[in-house]
């Protein structure tokens, strides 16, 4: 059952990969479009970005089917990072969305908020591997 699991798993995470190291890209151009015309964007993103990380998940956590991106070392973490940036981008996209669909506060706070929205899960996301290190230290003590 996992061998069939796995024929359908690794061909759609080659198609995965580079859209989720494009999603911060995609994600900057739905708020800086929101910011230029005044107009909502579409809140979609969370929800694919949810879609990615289960995937993404799946490959962290069963040794079967994240063998081969495990040999790749660098290949979880920056997926990772990508994943964390995409969520801070989709959550600050959120703040200026409120304003330009309900007018809470004025564009100048829309886009404070947003950039501290970013740099608050930048933060977390440094705190975690700050105690969760990519690559363990060996004492040599």
């Amino acid at each position: 059952m996992k061998w069939l699991f796995a024929i359908i798993y690794h061909p759609l995470m080659i198609i995965f990969i580079p859209v989720i190291f494009l999603l911060p890209f995609m994600v900057y151009d739905d708020i800086k479009n929101a910011l230029v015309y005044e107009i909502p964007t579409s809140n979609t993103v969370l929800s694919v970005l949810g879609f990615f990380t289960f995937w993404v998940y799946l490959a962290m956590k069963s040794d079967f089917l994240g063998k081969p991106y495990r040999k790749m070392t660098i290949l979880l973490p920056l997926l990772q990072m990508a994943l964390y940036t995409s969520t801070a981008l989709a959550l600050a996209g959120i703040v200026v969305n409120k304003w330009a669909d309900q007018g809470l506060f004025s564009k100048g706070w829309a886009i404070t908020l947003g950039i501290l929205v970013f740099v608050i899960v930048r933060l977390c996301m440094s705190i975690l591997y700050r105690e969760y290190p990519l690559v363990q230290q060996e004492d040599n003590r």
